[in-house]
């Protein structure tokens, strides 16, 4: 799919409700492009890239810039061997992806041919539509954002998952780039 804002009639509604938007859809413009029903901002959904990412919102760039990867950590993530997926589910509208996002983003641009990260956009609702899920990647449900999904290529190209970071990293001070660099080398350890 091709990232880009989408229209209400590729979300499955054929048109917006009469009367005032439910706080759970997003409105659209005269355009059709979406905006967040809170800061009126435009949405980015569904499956994207991070040049998208980066040209959606200043913030993402902004926060971008100030990450700073240590040359050991750039090694960790380039030193990873094992086939695995990696998808980062994002709110366009979330704080904590504007400030979390950008850490993979970082580590994306060390390249590693074995890891393969995906990143898709959510509304304040959270929902994925099976189909926008890497394939072989089971659809998961999402509860907060953002949330980064590992899984390990099984026999056959199945993907099993390995493991999750929700939200925040699991211990305080750290960075997600370090959280995200830990789950990759554990579930690459394991048989």
């Amino acid at each position: 799919m091709k990232p880009a804002l989408l229209a209400l009639g590729t979300l499955g509604l054929l048109a917006q409700p009469p009367g005032p938007v439910p706080a759970s859809l997003p409105a659209a413009l005269p355009g059709g492009q979406l905006v967040d029903a809170k800061d009126h901002l435009p949405l980015l959904l569904g499956e994207t890239t991070p040049k998208a990412i980066l040209a959606h919102r200043a913030i993402f760039r902004d926060t971008l810039a100030k990450v700073q990867l240590t040359p050991p950590l750039k090694a960790r993530w380039k030193g990873v061997s094992r086939p695995l997926t990696l998808v980062a589910v994002f709110g366009s509208w979330c704080g904590d992806s504007h400030y979390q996002l950008p850490d993979l983003l970082a580590l994306e641009a060390e390249p590693n041919p074995f890891i393969e990260v995906h990143y898709l956009g959510v509304n304040r609702d959270k929902a994925v539509e099976a189909v926008a899920w890497p394939k072989g990647c089971v659809p998961q449900k999402v509860v907060r954002v953002p949330t980064f999904y590992l899984f390990a290529t099984q026999p056959g190209g199945q993907q099993k998952l390995v493991g999750s970071v929700v939200e925040n990293p699991p211990r305080a001070g750290q960075r997600m780039a370090e959280a995200l660099v830990e789950l990759v080398e554990t579930a690459a350890a394991q048989p």
